[in-house]
């Protein structure tokens, strides 16, 4: 009988050793489950930033709609059932032990026939998979994980709807050193005879995109500015009309939360012509009640605390925009904290002519960066910065009276986003 430490000892722990040249490994296990993954209906999402944003505006979406419907994400900010939910439920501890006792032991045959250890990854998409297949739901918003091409997730036949939403610098080593090798790779997730939706990005990346589709014979959807009016940011909400579809208001702080949830509407407006039955009152009502965790969410008003995501540099961009749009002028007191394998420091830079102060704080003992050595560095560059030792001492200095009139913008590895939304409350 398994417990939750042996279901995340499986799902959520670095165990893999199998090469990522194809998708034998993951295909054999599914295989092994009955192909769970035949019997449901995808909306397959993949991108460098905005996939969660995006999977959440649409699970809000369809979920208003009545559609019974999972949601794939990754990672989590606090709990690892975060990860599978079915109508914005997380799955239940009791359900989670029981789905990876029926895959735990098909695993163990996986890695004997093939002499190869499955990663954490493969395993909690085959029962995430496997789960939905039981509840039967109706939709499955699935995000890969890394890439798209060779990513876990790619095991299924055609979506009703492919969705890529952005390009930019991540896990190049295994996806390649150029956009346009990356754009390739995520890509991948066009089937044939599919429907992908992306927004305007580059002539050079759309035109990867457009190409991989066009091969496979599938519908290609561009989503540009102009689609896109009577936009209106504040530290609260948005509100922006999307083509014909007027007064729209979505809580997802930032100008890429609008472009995430136009994304999200336009592959809602696809599933109307594919037979599922989405108003336009509930596309509306679906965005306005749309949360996500973790990604320019504020979770405090005095002082102003802003927690964000942002670990590579596409996301320390719209970071930085997001801030200057919002509190243009405000005095930022910025809290940092990413792994060391990290381009940190350039991406710090980006925010540095912004900051009053900068607090260090690493998100993780082993993978982390040094603290102290990041303050010396900002230091070196003439803006003042202080390390602190943990979360905790971090919170316990901006909850003093000293700041309550500041605003405070956290970024960084979800590590680090996930323990002070915990500890701040």
């Amino acid at each position: 009988m398994m417990n939750m430490t042996d279901v995340i000892n499986l799902v959520n722990t670095n165990r893999g050793t199998g090469n990522k040249e194809n998708l034998f490994r993951m295909r054999l296990l599914m295989k092994k489950l009955g192909d769970p993954q035949q019997k449901l209906n995808f909306i397959h999402i993949a991108g460098t930033n905005g996939k969660g944003s995006t999977s959440a505006f649409l699970s809000s979406i369809v979920y208003e709609a009545g559609i019974k419907t999972g949601v794939f994400t990754s990672p989590h900010l606090e709990k690892v059932n975060e990860r599978i939910q079915i109508d914005k439920q997380n799955i239940s501890d009791e359900a989670f032990i029981e789905v990876t006792e029926q895959v735990a032991p098909l695993v163990e045959e996986v890695e004997e026939e093939t002499g190869e250890r499955l990663y954490s990854f493969e395993i909690l998409t085959a029962a995430a998979l496997l789960y939905f297949a039981q509840q039967a739901c109706d939709l499955v918003i699935l995000e890969a994980g890394i890439g798209g091409r060779l990513d876990a997730t790619n095991i299924i036949d055609t979506p009703d709807v492919a969705i890529i939403t952005s390009i930019g610098y991540d896990h190049m080593k295994l996806l390649g050193e150029t956009k346009e090798e990356i754009a390739s790779e995520k890509a991948g997730i066009i089937k044939e005879a599919g429907t992908v939706i992306c927004p305007v990005m580059s002539p050079e990346i759309n035109q990867v995109i457009q190409t991989m589709a066009s091969e496979n014979l599938a519908t290609y959807i561009e989503i540009n500015q102009s689609d896109l009016s009577h936009m209106k940011l504040t530290d609260r909400e948005s509100r922006f009309d999307y083509k014909q579809l007027t007064d729209l208001t979505i809580h997802l702080l930032g100008k890429h939360q609008v472009m995430n949830a136009s994304l999200a509407v336009q592959a809602a407006l696809e599933l109307t012509d594919k037979g599922y039955n989405v108003t336009h009152d509930q596309i509306r009502k679906g965005l306005s009640h749309a949360r996500w965790p973790g990604r320019m969410e504020k979770i405090s008003h005095a002082p102003t605390v802003i927690i964000d995501g942002a670990h590579n540099p596409e996301g320390l961009d719209m970071l930085k925009e997001n801030v200057s749009q919002l509190f243009p002028t405000d005095q930022l007191v910025f809290v940092v904290g990413m792994m060391k394998d990290k381009a940190y420091m350039e991406m710090i830079e980006k925010i540095l002519p912004l900051a009053k102060n900068v607090y260090t704080v690493s998100p993780d003992p082993y993978r982390g960066f040094d603290a102290e050595d990041t303050a010396h560095k900002i230091r070196e560059r003439g803006f003042k910065s202080e390390a602190f030792d943990s979360v905790e001492a971090v919170i316990r200095e901006l909850k003093s009276e000293t700041h309550t009139k500041e605003t405070i913008i956290v970024f960084g590895s979800l590590y680090l986003i996930g323990d002070f939304k915990k500890f701040w409350s």
